[in-house]
């Protein structure tokens, strides 16, 4: 067995930055980990496979506790307590997890709001489970949410399939082509699923046919009507941003469409000139949400962050200048899902509380449909009676698991090294300052995974924390683009809790769930960006908030980073070359470099003919 420090100690580092050189660990170095200041006990690496446990090496794949309790459970048995809910003031000091941002309990009060109340034991959450499930993976489910229609069959969003199947008019191609559906899917950056979606082609009525002979990309559903008859209507749904594709089914569990994945692949600004072109004006609203195929300008949330005279009050005027002036919060790169279970807080910033699920269903709002606009109260009474349910379907989803090889004697350095190496020590010359907390680990801002380290008290106050990261990194810290901080800025945190999808009725109380950024809920914590929990990294690529970065190795080894750099696409067909545009190559074997963790690209550079209009 090797003995290790087991390390209490101060000190943070934000979100896997540079500084955090695992790949210059060299395969015999392992012995010489630095600790950091303290005086816990020596602890015990236990051999692998020796009958110990608490071995180095294990995932849990993200997801929420829950579920992992109720696999094999009745439906009356009590669920546990949220793990989440343990991150609170205090709870990690003195350990090598840090936490500065804490959960809220956002339902303090059902009966007075309406709200769906937490589930109590298994039976409730399979049947909130399930309901989540319908509303949004959509393929023409009966109970599928859309946007702005809610689970009705047309919206301010939603068009005719006929609009859809001449979408290949505004491509300029000469006729329909055979592979039209797998066209869209690759032109619009969101994957075929494998499950039925279908959508009627032309001269199909849905309802002969079951649908329709066509499939859907992800991001869409065909609608269904008040007596569940198909409507020929299709909607769009969070897939297109927050969803992609890994490699294929045949390449291991879970691979292909990876639901709520931020695997970055949409082109949302192609998706909105195409079908406002084709018939479906309304869908050139999401050119807002930029022009880079790959990120997107979805949290723009500051435009909706609007203050109102009546809420400000005095302060109007003040709030609605720091509104005008906010600016953009440029091109991001959507979390993946599968880490929700683990974050106590949610969005790049750590904005909002996780437990704050009506912002999750805000693109869902009733808005127009075939009858008079609702009221806002009418538009929050449907996100309520909804909003539980997609988040106990969102809190459910599991990374998959990473289908190459394994050296699995390096991945056990690289477990110790993470969990243990203290990046200022000694004489390292770590040019960044030092946060207070933590054990200078990568481990302190982003979770202990190790079932060694999970286990250890010097690490966590409690097992059920395992994977948990609720770290905000201060920007002297974190160093890298600013924009989105600076755009949600105090004036836009005021406002943004207003409305049907805030809760205003905990304002005040210890259980704030407005805008957890604003001055007066953070005290004097530093604004920065939430270092998310690490499960599934391997398949969200490329890295960081904006997307910036390709792989792990670029992420680690900053000075490697390409300025400029382009994903490679998928070949298209021998006979479509050059008529088609094509999206981001998927192929594990052909596209993905398993020595730098992340996808193959192009390195660019300013004036080298590439990219006319970038030079």
């Amino acid at each position: 067995m090797r003995k290790l420090p087991g390390l209490t100690g101060s000190v943070r580092l934000g979100a896997l930055i540079g500084i955090c050189s695992l790949v210059m660990w060299a395969a015999g170095c392992a012995g010489d980990v630095e600790g950091g200041p303290g005086d816990a006990p020596v602890q015990d690496v236990p051999d692998e496979g020796g009958g110990d446990s608490l071995v180095l090496l294990g995932s849990k794949h993200g997801g929420h506790a829950w579920f992992d309790f109720c696999e094999g459970q009745p439906d009356s048995a009590a669920l546990p307590g949220d793990p989440r809910a343990l991150v609170q003031p205090g709870v990690s000091d003195g350990k090598a997890v840090h936490f500065n941002a804490w959960w809220k309990d956002c339902h303090v009060d059902p009966e007075l709001v309406g709200e769906q109340p937490h589930p109590e034991t298994c039976g409730e959450l399979r049947e909130s489970w399930e309901r989540g499930h319908q509303l949004m993976v959509g393929n023409g489910a009966v109970g599928a949410g859309t946007f702005f229609a809610g689970t009705e069959p047309s919206g301010f969003l939603s068009f005719p399939a006929d609009i859809y199947n001449n979408l290949w008019v505004t491509w300029g191609l000469p006729g329909r082509p055979d592979n039209f559906d797998y066209l869209v899917a690759e032109r619009f950056g969101v994957p075929l699923g494998t499950e039925r979606n279908p959508y009627p082609l032309p001269g199909e009525d849905p309802n002969a046919v079951d649908g329709g002979s066509g499939q859907l990309p992800i991001n869409m559903t065909q609608t269904r009507n008040a007596d569940g008859s198909w409507s020929g209507n299709i909607g769009l749904t969070c897939h297109g941003c927050h969803s992609g594709e890994v490699g294929s089914p045949a390449d291991g569990h879970a691979l292909g469409a990876l639901y709520g994945s931020g695997t970055g692949l949409p082109d949302i600004g192609v998706i909105a000139r195409d079908l406002a072109i084709a018939g479906a004006p309304p869908m050139g609203i999401f050119a807002l949400f930029g022009a880079s195929r790959g990120t997107n300008n979805a949290q723009f949330a500051n435009i909706t962050a609007i203050p109102s005279p009546a809420d400000s009050g005095a302060a109007f005027g003040q709030q609605f200048a720091g509104w005008v002036t906010s600016g953009s919060t440029a091109s991001m790169d959507t979390p993946a899902w599968w880490n929700l279970g683990h974050r106590p807080a949610k969005f790049i910033d750590g904005v909002v509380p996780t437990d704050a699920v009506r912002v999750d269903m805000a693109f869902y709002t009733p808005l127009l449909d075939n009858r008079p606009v609702p009221t806002g109260q009418d538009a929050g009474a449907w996100v309520r009676a909804h909003d539980q349910a997609a988040d106990h379907w969102m809190l459910s989803l599991k990374a998959p698991t990473y289908p190459m090889e394994i050296d699995e004697d390096l991945a056990r350095q690289g477990a110790l090294l993470f969990h243990v190496k203290d990046l200022w020590a000694g004489n390292s010359g770590n040019p960044v300052p030092r946060p207070d907390g933590g054990n200078g680990s990568c481990a302190s801002c982003h979770g202990a995974y190790s079932p060694h380290f999970a286990n250890d008290p010097a690490f966590l106050a409690d097992p059920a924390l395992e994977g948990v990261a609720s770290y905000i990194v201060p920007m002297d810290i974190i160093q890298t683009d600013p924009e989105r901080m600076h755009a949600f800025n105090e004036a836009v945190q005021q406002s943004s809790g207003s409305g049907f999808v805030g809760y205003e009725e905990t304002v005040g109380s210890d259980q704030d769930c407005g805008a957890q950024n604003r001055d007066d809920l953070r005290g004097d914590r530093e604004l920065g960006y939430l270092a998310p929990p690490l499960y599934g990294i391997w398949a969200t690529a490329p890295y960081l908030h904006n997307g910036s970065v390709p792989d792990v190795w670029s992420l680690l080894k900053s000075d490697e980073r390409p300025a400029i750099w382009r994903r490679v696409s998928e070949p298209a067909r021998e006979d479509q070359v050059g008529q088609v545009v094509m999206g981001f190559d998927t192929d594990l074997e052909r596209a993905y470099d398993p020595e730098r963790m992340g996808w193959s690209y192009d390195a660019l550079a300013c004036g080298d003919g590439t990219i006319p209009l970038l030079d």
